[in-house]
């Protein structure tokens, strides 16, 4: 467990103690934390904090943002928003009349307003009276609205521009309206990197003399960092203690924004270690690390317009306690690459709030005034606070000894999120001592649409008849396999709907041309529900089918269709499709017959809040006999498309999951984690969450990708992340045979 003497065997004993007596922690201390490789134990150190701080109050706002301008004197070198001049391509500036326009339109939606956020580029030309102009237009148009707008470096640049003082221009836009400010433009503070990376722009000492100056007017004012460019571990540390000073001096600061440098759009050049297709892993250390060193500074926020969706809310776990809010229109985060949506709904906001295990607080720009949502409070303890059942279940787990139905209860519904990952990455270990991650080289290849079933949750099927139905043609289905075997893949899955008009012999004929075409192919394919679908429509038994396909070649069948094993939440999501009790017959027979299987689970749909527990103790049992899974893949369902309206499921639901199946399933060698529905970065959390697989190549996925979620990783991102993770990446078979790993760079 999360112990003082844990915290000692890793070498954070010191800082444990500090952070449990509320102590400061030094510049030493956070260099330690940065380099600890125990990411969940620094987490929960920060998680513990925030805990202590608001409990399980998650703060949003209800907010507009607005970027006025693009146009920049300043020649940033990281920034993919800025346009130089008028005319080059991209650039905007919007005239008063558009802003007011904007913030009208908003007012006329009802949507509430508690923030408006301006925002832009140093415009060489825009003078402060435009901007005066502006606030005292905005003011009489919605007196009660406030108004969050320009950094310390725009108001360096008014100051500049007019021959004044940067005091005299926060006065003058205090007495327009200006009740807040947001914190952009520190970047980071080290002086010979900011000439570096942005040598035209207010200089640090500037920024934080006008974030005094604003403080001592009354004018509260975010901060900021910019990480993960060319900076290294002691300026990030050095950039936090200087907010904290500052802090102790003006007190005027109201949150933290650590901000991930997105380099897909940026003109900056950074080092080779630092490119890869995630950092995950980095952003929530330094959320964490900035949560236990800025001791005076009462919100950090998870930004998701930059660190996106799932990150955002796995950050609500590492020490952050507010998403920021609606925004409505964003642009500089979008067009330096964030790939999220331009707008949140309040609803949208508070079930990444709720799923993940907190409570919506609804806040306004100052967070002078916040009001809960009357939803009951959501169990959430500190790691270093869990409940006596949750720490006499940890021993259990800790002895080796076999998890019951109520400990599994337990630990889901009053574990926290970074207790449970210390106890499944605990076992992960004990199960995988080598620092290695496998993934197979594969290709899913759906053979046909058509299907019968209609099940609620799937957006790939279609109907007999339908027009966008389809069946592969043997010439199609080559080209896909000769694909997949110059790209280093050894096996291929099949699935596919269940298609009344395909004969049992057709799958078979397929197998055997295949076999014969490629014998050291493997071929992984069809799910139990196909299985005891061509049983029905042949009259013949499970047993029967199995042998044959077997016979023409089927190397070993996927987990598909196993959604939750509780025949009520089948009956109302796929009532067509097999039972529970006939999935797991499908898989004794497979494995009876001598024939390896996976097994998976789809969570967030219909389910209840159990039923994910009846399938993991539904499998482990069947393991207990035949011991013919290899692996456990637990997935998220995928909404868009599908008649089941309901929000995805968040990534911290997800990890929990991730972490309870290892738990639970003691007699699963491996636990994957799924990249295709997560993404890259909570795949690779999940590899502190119990996971050792990284799952497959997966050169062609279409369910997933029909239910709007589409995620495409090439082995070197693959193998980038899990090194990324400080593990080494193995690529294997459907056994978990390690094929030579030499030829896969």
């Amino acid at each position: 467990m999360l112990t003082a003497h844990f915290y000692q065997s890793i070498g954070l004993g010191e800082i444990y103690d500090k952070v449990l007596a509320g102590e400061r922690l030094s510049f030493e201390d956070g260099m330690t934390l940065f380099r600890c490789p125990d990411l969940t134990a620094v987490g929960a150190l920060a998680f513990h904090v925030r805990t202590r701080l608001h409990g399980a109050k998650t703060f949003y706002v209800v907010n507009r943002q607005i970027n006025y301008s693009n146009i920049c004197v300043n020649r940033c070198t990281f920034c993919a928003f800025r346009r130089d001049t008028a005319s080059a391509p991209g650039a905007f500036t919007l005239s008063k009349d558009d802003i007011l326009a904007r913030i009208k339109s908003a007012l006329d939606q009802s949507l509430a307003l508690d923030e408006l956020h301006i925002v832009g580029g140093c415009h060489p030309t825009l003078s402060l009276s435009w901007f005066v102009d502006l606030l005292t237009s905005i003011h009489a148009l919605a007196p009660t609205l406030p108004i969050k707008a320009f950094t310390p470096v725009e108001i360096a640049h008014f100051a500049s521009l007019e021959g004044i003082s940067s005091l005299a221009v926060l006065q003058q836009l205090q007495k327009a309206g200006l009740v807040m400010m947001p914190g952009g433009g520190a970047e980071i503070f080290d002086e010979g990197l900011r000439r570096t990376l942005c040598p035209q722009k207010a200089d640090a000492t500037t920024w934080l003399r006008i974030s005094q100056e604003a403080h001592s007017l009354g004018i509260a004012t975010n901060c900021t960092m910019l990480f993960g460019h060319k900076e290294d571990y002691a300026m990030r540390v050095d950039h936090l203690l200087r907010l904290r000073t500052q802090q102790d001096a003006s007190h005027g600061f109201t949150c933290f924004i650590p901000l991930p440098f997105l380099q897909k759009n940026s003109r900056l050049s950074i080092p080779d270690a630092r490119k890869g297709p995630v950092n995950g892993l980095d952003h929530l250390r330094t959320i964490a690390v900035a949560r236990l060193l800025l001791d005076n500074i009462p919100h950090i926020k998870a930004y998701w317009v930059m660190l996106g969706v799932k990150m955002a809310q796995t950050a609500l776990w590492y020490g952050a306690n507010d998403l920021d809010g609606t925004i409505v229109e964003e642009h500089i985060g979008h067009m330096a690459g964030s790939n999220t949506s331009q707008s949140m709904t309040i609803a949208q906001l508070e079930h990444m709030i709720t799923d993940a295990g907190f409570l919506p607080v609804r806040r306004n720009a100052t967070f002078s005034h916040a009001q809960p949502n009357t939803q009951p409070q959501a169990s959430t303890h500190s790691p270093m606070a869990e409940p006596s059942t949750v720490l006499a279940i940890g021993k259990k787990v800790e002895r080796g000894e076999r998890l019951t139905r109520e400990d599994a209860t337990h630990l889901f519904e009053n574990a926290s999120l970074q207790t449970l990952a210390h106890l499944a990455n605990a076992v992960r270990w004990k199960k995988h001592p080598e620092p290695i991650v496998t993934y197979v080289g594969d290709r899913n290849i759906n053979y046909s649409n058509i299907c019968v079933c209609g099940c609620q949750f799937c957006a790939f099927f279609r109907a007999p008849g339908d027009p966008e139905g389809y069946v592969l043609s043997r010439e199609t289905l080559a080209e896909k396999i000769e694909e997949t075997l110059a790209l280093k893949g050894t096996q291929i899955l099949l699935q596919g709907g269940h298609n009344p008009d395909l004969p049992l012999s057709w799958y078979e004929d397929m197998l055997s041309w295949m076999r014969k075409q490629w014998p050291s192919l493997h071929i992984h394919a069809f799910s139990p529900p196909e299985i005891v679908f061509w049983a029905n429509k042949e009259g013949i038994s499970v047993a029967d089918v199995i042998r044959r396909l077997r016979q023409a070649g089927l190397d070993s069948i996927p987990g598909g269709g196993a959604e939750i094993l509780v025949n009520e939440v089948r009956a109302k999501v796929s009532p067509n499709k097999c039972s529970a009790t006939a999935w797991l017959a499908v898989m004794r027979e497979a494995h009876k017959q001598g024939m390896r299987t996976t097994a998976t689970m789809m969570f967030g749909h219909r389910e209840g809040p159990h039923d994910p527990l009846t399938h993991l103790f539904a499998l482990r049992d069947l393991q207990d006999e035949t011991h013919g899974f290899t692996a456990f893949i637990p997935w998220s369902f995928q909404p868009n498309h599908t008649k089941i309206p309901v929000e995805p499921a968040t990534a911290p639901r997800y990890l929990r999951l991730l972490a309870l199946s290892r738990l639970v399933l003691d007699n699963f060698d491996n636990i994957q984690a799924s990249w295709v529905t997560m993404g890259p970065e909570i795949a690779q959390l999940a590899l502190f969450y119990g996971a050792n697989d990284f799952g497959s190549l997966m050169i062609e996925e279409n369910v997933v990708k029909a239910a709007g979620t589409s995620n495409h990783m090439s082995r070197a991102e693959i193998h980038a992340v899990i090194r990324a993770a400080g593990m080494t990446p193995i690529q294997r078979t459907m056994n978990y045979t390690p094929v030579d790993p030499q030829p896969l760079v």
